[in-house]
């Protein structure tokens, strides 16, 4: 069968144990038809619970259990990826919930896959922003800002603004890339708060924003790269299977929205380890054309990627 659609866009959230994925999801299921999102939820246990609490909310909702989709499991979630994008008719976003103990990496390969189904459209991570000791004794939770759009902090309400402000400076050292909103019982605060109005706010905030360094020292990093106005494409190529090649193993994660020489349209890049995919979004027009990368990974060479990078300039 031929699909004449676009590939279903595909949402990951993520968050360390008992962050407050499921309560941010169910919330955002509540403002959407029931058959417009399909729910995957990866429990680690043999026996799933959360999609009972989200059972009601969608028509179709799939339960991956008995591992991490990280790893032992990302065979099955490849496949029901693909069953889901290619029903008819097809659901317009599917939410990926994944398991607390998991790393978003194998869960990314394995959503960007299959580009001609089904495309990656953003990661949301839940922190718990009343307990940031947590957060920081544990490489995982920090992993999973690293890979982040955007980062929700949960319990806000919990917290005083003092306790407020230190995470959001916490996770922001190592979310070089993410737009970072705060929520109380599930409930976004602020403007924005359906899904795809917060990763329209996050595209936004990652085109105009200035790039943020990452100063933590942890084995993480995340590596910022701007430019004010265009970028060649021919040695922005050159850059990607030069420059960035040199750091193969070691990358975790590449996006950008950059302004091409030539082009009226955005180009957004979108990369899981050594994969990148290249896609072209919505025309510049009036606003002010810049180019941003984010490499997230370890190992890397912050100095000489900026280097590089600035030779792209048009």
């Amino acid at each position: 069968m031929m699909r004449a659609s676009a590939p279903v866009a595909v949402t990951v959230v993520t968050g360390f144990l008992g962050a407050g994925k499921t309560t941010l999801v169910n919330r955002w299921l509540a403002d959407v038809p029931r058959g417009d999102v399909a729910v995957i939820v990866n429990e680690h246990g043999d026996i799933g619970v959360d999609g009972a609490l989200l059972a009601a909310r969608v028509r179709t909702l799939v339960e991956i259990a008995g591992g991490c989709v990280c790893c032992a499991t990302q065979a099955e979630l490849v496949r029901t990826l693909e069953e889901i994008a290619s029903a008819t008719p097809p659901p317009r976003r599917i939410l990926v919930e994944t398991s607390g103990a998991a790393s978003p990496a194998g869960v990314l390969r394995a959503v960007s896959g299959r580009p001609e189904t089904h495309a990656l459209d953003g990661v949301v991570t839940v922190v718990d922003a009343t307990r940031m000791d947590v957060f920081a004794e544990h490489d995982l939770a920090i992993e999973q800002v690293g890979f982040a759009d955007v980062v929700v902090l949960s319990r806000a309400d919990r917290c005083a603004p003092g306790e407020l402000a230190r995470a959001r400076d916490e996770v922001s050292a190592y979310g070089g890339a993410a737009l970072i909103v705060t929520a109380a019982s599930g409930v976004l605060e602020g403007p924005g708060a359906a899904l795809e109005e917060l990763l329209d706010r996050r595209r936004a905030d990652f085109a105009a924003a200035p790039p943020r360094a990452s100063t933590t020292g942890h084995v993480y990093e995340s590596v910022s790269l701007a430019l004010d106005g265009d970028v060649d494409g021919e040695r922005f190529a050159a850059f990607m299977e030069s420059e960035l090649a040199r750091f193969a193993g070691r990358l975790l994660r590449t996006k950008g929205i950059l302004a091409v020489d030539g082009m009226a349209e955005r180009m957004i890049v979108q990369g899981v380890a050594d994969r990148v995919e290249v896609t072209f979004g919505a025309a510049w027009e009036d606003v002010r054309r810049t180019s941003r990368l984010v490499v997230v990974g370890f190992g890397l060479d912050r100095d000489a990627l900026t280097r590089a990078f600035a030779t792209c300039a048009a």
